[in-house]
């Protein structure tokens, strides 16, 4: 029966069905077997309703919704101005500013898309204007974007402490460290570029009047405080990380309407919709995945694939090294999303049976699967900047390349090197008990 399901999966994936959709077929071909009972079927069926009909996935739409908020209310905008001030003046100084917005618009929406949109659509044309060349535009912007799920709040996080049943406000914590250091590794290789291509700074940020600086920053104030809110309260414990999505949500509508006067109801009905498309395409698709994997479940496929790994090696960096090449081909195709609800809960008992945290190994998978965001078949954050930025996909992942091993090298650093990821969460009360 499985090999009739992931057979029909394949397929339906070759003929370009979305992957939701693929999954449920899958699992309704494997019913039409008659291997299951029909009260088995009548579980599995209900599972896939109760599996969304969670606390914690309210989490989803409402951070969809604060990152539509930002992008359409003027909070992106105003990150982007106080990211200007802190690096601007220096060689590449502009692109530099991308990066860093893009890591503050990640503190708030935990989405690479949104990120990419949101930026790219502020950043990309004022790039250009300065002389970056269109391709190197769209390819930082999209590299950048890549964060948005790393730092959190973060949808993939979400996705997988749900997945896994691993604390999602931990895995919060562990995402601080590894995102900032993505977006370092990105800023110090721009800023090698920029030398070499003659991408200067912005030299009249050095000369602007220190009451013009000041304005800048009491103005983008209220943008600030809009993570510090929602991070703050989390790791408080004054709010959940679904409670603090709402907060997210009504300080964003708050803060657009009130303070910066570029929210009307038409702007509104548009991000909500946008949001309400996203989450529901995520909801099927969590649902039709945790019944694909419930099935996976009662055959042991998640204990034959450790089985199977550990009778080829009980190293574990190897291991580890195996699991990531696997990933990585994964994100070339399956999107980050979807790749954590279908092989989280094979990889991570793997990874568990050879000495790594749950914690750790849920960090190191999503920014795998990140990296997947800017590499084609998939690549939809690259996709993003590309249509952006008016360049071929050819031209921009040519000028990505490089970005990527950037990332790679960040990833590396991750695996060999625990404490980076796990010293945060450990300070602040995190203990794994095997």
């Amino acid at each position: 029966m499985i090999g009739i399901m992931l057979g029909v999966l394949f397929l339906a994936l070759f003929l370009t069905v979305p992957i939701g959709i693929s999954l449920g077929v899958s699992c309704i071909a494997a019913f039409a077997t008659g291997e299951l009972g029909d009260g088995m079927i009548a579980m599995l069926a209900q599972s896939t309703v109760s599996s969304i009909d969670s606390f914690s996935l309210l989490a989803i739409p409402f951070f969809m919704l604060v990152g539509s908020l930002m992008e359409h209310g003027g909070i992106a905008k105003k990150l982007i101005d106080i990211a200007g001030l802190i690096t601007g003046s220096q060689p590449g100084g502009l692109a530099m500013t991308a990066v860093l917005a893009s890591m503050f618009f990640a503190a708030i929406s935990g989405s690479g898309p949104a990120t990419a949109a949101a930026i790219g659509g502020i950043m990309i044309g004022s790039m250009k204007a300065q002389g970056y060349s269109k391709d190197y535009s769209g390819a930082l912007i999209g590299a950048s974007s890549t964060i948005g799920p790393v730092i959190p709040p973060s949808i993939p996080c979400i996705m997988y402490g749900m997945t896994v049943g691993v604390s999602v406000s931990y895995l919060f914590i562990a995402g601080i460290v590894p995102g900032i250091l993505m977006g370092v590794g990105l800023m110090i290789y721009n800023y090698v570029v920029s030398k070499k291509r003659g991408y200067h700074g912005d030299d009249s940020l050095k000369r602007m009047p220190a009451k013009e600086k000041r304005k800048v920053i009491s103005s983008a104030i209220p943008a600030i405080l809009m993570p510090l809110i929602i991070l703050g309260g989390i790791y408080s414990g004054i709010f959940t990380p679904t409670e603090s999505s709402v907060v997210g949500v009504v300080y964003a509508i708050i803060v657009s309407k009130f303070v910066y006067h570029s929210l009307d109801w038409e702007t509104f009905k548009k991000s909500v919709f946008d949001a309400a498309i996203t989450s529901a395409t995520i909801m099927i698709l969590f649902g039709a995945a945790n019944t694909f994997g419930r099935i996976m479940t009662m055959y042991d496929v998640p204990t034959k694939v450790t089985e199977g790994m550990l009778s080829l090696t009980h190293n574990k960096f190897l291991i580890m090294l195996l699991i990531n090449l696997a990933l990585i081909v994964i994100g070339m195709f399956i999107d980050t999303i979807s790749s954590i609800v279908l092989f989280a809960p094979i990889f991570a008992p793997l990874a568990v049976s050879v000495g790594y945290d749950p914690l750790l190994f849920g960090m190191i998978m999503v920014v795998n699967l990140c990296i997947g965001m800017i590499t084609p078949p998939m690549g939809a954050d690259l996709f993003i900047a590309q249509r952006i930025a008016g360049s071929t996909f050819e031209d921009i992942f040519r000028e990505a390349v490089p970005m990527i091993f950037v990332l790679l090298i960040v990833l590396v650093v991750l695996i060999v090197f625990p404490e980076i990821t796990l010293f945060l969460p450990k300070l602040l009360g995190y203990v794994y008990t095997v």
